[in-house]
């Protein structure tokens, strides 16, 4: 690689997304895959720089200047200023030294290096980003190649994510979509950016804006009751939400948590866990964590620990229109959970005495639940859990800027 290359940084996915969140306009995103490739699917707003023989010929003769290709190949007319931060992918170089010193894309780093003092190349390429974050590709085709020879590719986003009946987490690009918002029902939006726009076809009354960044120093805790508050106004109108941000990871996924958090009664490590098990791909930021953990505090002081009626609640909204089965030829004592006790309170510690049950305990080893949702719940427990204790946050008011690096 040549020395001329070394102030090219490289960026790893998730740095590009929280780019992505804090707004385009400070980002210039370059792809400079063949337009073939481009066209069938590429990052959301990347403007496509052909990587032909002839543009890297008339690049390295600077017979044409990189600022003028830069307004050529975007679709529409854009400010480019020299302090931008420019992210520039291919399908899958991991670095830049990788590189070959007479290929295309080393050709246009160098040119890129002389006009803007940030210049990052994205680790592992648009295979690594899409396979990650999907919902952040577009493109005219999501069909599988049906030849071997063509570029593997990954289909798009698959849409909005089903927390509880009346509660949808999703993208931008979800929102957009009038015919994927019809199938699903939702007649409610609660927007989670400064940027992403309002649906036109839903009305002012239905919708809510939490004009927030994903940031290290963005307040969202101020506007978490208020959320939660929509919320409940679009479930007692036999409505459905879709809460969402940009990408859907992290302030909307925030909003979600918060939600199941105060209507849920779950703890903020038992509402991460259930929002992260129906949407895998949810990582609020470490800010966003920090606020969640006062706003754990905050319904604690207002009503006291988090009850054990969170599970059966849960239980009920998940499955509030379908019957609980009954094995045939089973007494139904024996279908009443027998280790209610077990799951809706922690074990006692050796050579302690086990606690008493209650009235609610005893109310809830009245129930008949099903086998199905005792493996559930169950299986939620084993799932990923965050250590959410170890996350540190200053609650001072200085604000820590967000660094991008390699």
């Amino acid at each position: 690689m040549a020395d001329e290359m070394i102030r090219t940084q490289g960026i790893v996915a998730e740095k590009l997304v929280a780019l992505l969140e804090s707004g385009t306009e400070k980002l210039l995103l370059i792809d400079s895959r063949p337009f073939v490739e481009y066209n069938t699917s590429h990052i959301l707003d990347a403007i496509n720089i052909n990587c032909s023989k002839l543009m890297k010929r008339r690049l390295q003769q600077d017979k044409v200047l990189i600022t003028e290709l830069i307004q050529h190949s975007a679709k529409h007319k854009i400010e480019i200023d020299c302090k931008q931060e420019v992210v520039v992918y291919d399908q899958n170089s991991k670095d830049v030294t990788s590189l070959s010193s007479d290929c295309f894309l080393t050709v246009l780093l160098g040119k890129l290096e002389k006009n803007f003092s940030s210049v990052y190349l994205l680790s592992g390429g648009f295979a690594e980003f899409s396979s990650s974050f999907p919902g952040l590709c577009e493109g005219k085709s999501t069909l599988i190649p049906t030849c071997i020879s063509q570029p593997c590719l990954p289909v798009s986003n698959t849409g909005p994510t089903r927390i509880l009946p009346h509660l949808y987490l999703g993208c931008q690009r979800d929102v957009l979509n009038k015919e994927l918002m019809q199938q699903n029902d939702i007649g409610y939006v609660l927007n989670a950016s400064n940027t992403c726009p309002k649906p036109d076809f839903i009305p002012e009354s239905h919708f809510l804006r939490v004009p927030v960044n994903d940031s290290f120093c963005e307040k969202i805790l101020p506007w978490l009751d208020k959320s939660v508050d929509f919320i409940e106004k679009a479930k007692a109108s036999n409505g459905r939400v879709l809460v969402h941000c940009l990408a859907g990871i992290s302030r909307s996924a925030t909003i979600a948590i918060a939600y199941i958090m105060k209507r849920m009664d779950m703890s903020l490590d038992e509402a991460y866990r259930f929002v992260k098990e129906k949407r895998p791909t949810i990582s609020p930021n470490f800010n966003f964590l920090g606020q969640l953990l006062d706003f754990e505090k905050k319904i604690k002081n207002q009503s006291g620990q988090p009850g054990h009626l969170s599970k059966l609640k849960l239980l009920h909204l998940e499955k509030s229109s379908e019957q609980v089965p009954v094995l045939e030829g089973v007494p139904s004592s024996q279908l009443c959970l027998p280790a209610a006790a077990e799951l809706l309170e922690p074990p006692a510690a050796e050579g302690e005495p086990p606690l008493e049950d209650g009235p609610l305990l005893q109310a809830i080893n009245g129930l008949h639940v099903s086998l199905d949702k005792v493996e559930d719940s169950n299986r939620l427990k084993r799932s990923f859990s965050l250590d959410i204790k170890s996350v540190s946050y200053a609650a001072s008011s200085s604000c820590v800027a967000a660094s991008v690096q390699g």
